[in-house]
Order: structure tokens, then sequence, then C-alpha cells
């Protein structure tokens, strides 16, 4: 059982807090938020570094992140470069209704942190109806969804994944009380385009998209350069 550390005098290191790493005998890592650095049944203690999050005290101390699951792990790394401290994530399991649902569970202190992300995912599932070429009645009431697809042009499967935050006192053990954003996918896999999609979205809405590669086109053949030159070959 780890215990709470005694308050002592801060030191100005800005936003950063003191974060404890530690290795546990499986061979799995931990990172708590200002526990007593000392090793314990099962666990041994790694190091302790002021950092920005769980994820940047991760690498200053183990010098790599932490396992993630490849379809998540962009989206977890940008919300920590956007200041969400991530605690842990899934990119999706099965539900018994026969969903699939993965999530990410943010480190919260201020509720200012949770209306800044509602506010960025609201950006973003906006309510825009697609276009219709139904037969007969429609089953949309509200209009179709968008149809989505990455800015290259790639299709994101459908039905689109849905989102929700909600607010949860066990999952996030480190904040007086943190949130979970559920990834909901209806009646099939979350894909890790699903997440990529998510991605490229926030990066459009925080300044951080870059700009697509564009595609190579043929060079003009310099027609004057060229002619004399077959002309002296002739």
């Amino acid at each position: 059982m780890m215990t709470k550390r005694k308050q002592k005098r801060k030191q100005d290191v800005g936003q950063k807090r003191l974060f404890q790493v530690f290795r546990h005998h499986s061979g799995t890592t931990l990172v708590n938020l200002e526990v007593e650095p000392k090793s314990g049944p099962g666990f041994d203690f790694v190091g302790e570094v002021y950092a920005e999050g769980f994820l940047a005290a991760h690498v200053a101390v183990l010098g790599e992140l932490p396992l993630l699951d490849d379809a998540i792990k962009p989206l977890v790394v940008l919300l920590n470069e956007l200041g969400f401290w991530t605690e842990f994530s899934c990119s999706g399991h099965e539900e018994k209704n026969g969903g699939n649902r993965g999530y990410i569970l943010v480190y919260n202190e201020r509720a200012e942190t949770l209306l800044r992300l509602k506010r960025l995912l609201a950006d973003i599932w906006d309510e825009e109806d697609g276009p219709c070429d139904c037969e007969g009645a429609c089953d949309f009431i509200d209009g179709h969804p968008p149809v989505r697809s990455l800015r290259n042009g790639t299709p994101i499967p459908v039905p689109n994944m849905g989102v929700r935050l909600e607010l949860t006192v066990e999952g996030a053990f480190h904040g007086e009380w943190g949130f979970r954003i559920d990834f909901l996918g209806y009646e099939r896999s979350l894909t890790a385009l699903d997440y990529a999609w998510l991605v490229e979205q926030i990066e459009l809405r925080t300044g951080r998209a870059k700009p697509l590669p564009q595609p190579l086109h043929p060079q003009p053949l310099q027609g004057r350069k060229r002619l004399l030159t077959i002309q002296r070959l002739l």
C-alpha cells in the first residue's frame, strides 16, 4: 500500500509536480503522484522527478513511453501535449451489447480542465446532418451522421465512433476527481482509423495540423533547351 508523502515546501517548478516511478515484480511500471519514494511488497522504487504529467514522468525516469495500445497511442500523446494528464487508456474491448468501447482516464484537479476538453470535443462532434439518399422512409429521424474521412481521403468505417465524458472517482487514483473519455463503437470494433481521425480533428483546431504532402508532378520538359540538344544530335 503506497502512502501519501508529507507535504514539504514546494520548489519553484512552475506547473510541474513530483512523480514517483515504480516497477512491479511482474515487469510492469507504475507512476504515482506525491507518494513516499520507497519500495514495498511486490514493487520497487525506480526514481522520482518533477514533470508535467504521468506520461512525461515515465519518459523522464525510464527514457521511453509506457506500454500503450498502438491504435490510441497518438491520441494519448497529443492530449498530454495539450496539457491533459492521462493515467490509463485502452483502444477498445467488446461490450455485452455487441458494441466496442475504448477509454482514456484523465487526472483532474480543476473544473477548467474538464471544460476545456468538453469544448474541444463538442466543436468536433457537431450536429451537421449528412446527405440522405434513402428510398422511402428514413430511419434517421434527426438526419444522417456526417460522412467521415481522413484528410488524405481515407474513409472511416461506419457507423461513426461516438464519444462521451464521464466524471469518475474510482478511476482516477491521483486526483480529487477525474474524468473518463469513452470512445464508442456501435455494432463494430474501434480501429486505428477512428482515433487517427480524432487526432487530425484536434490538430486542426489547436494549430498543430501539418501540411499534407503534395503529390509529385512530372517535371515539364525545358522545351527550348531540349530542342537545341536534339538538333545538335541530328
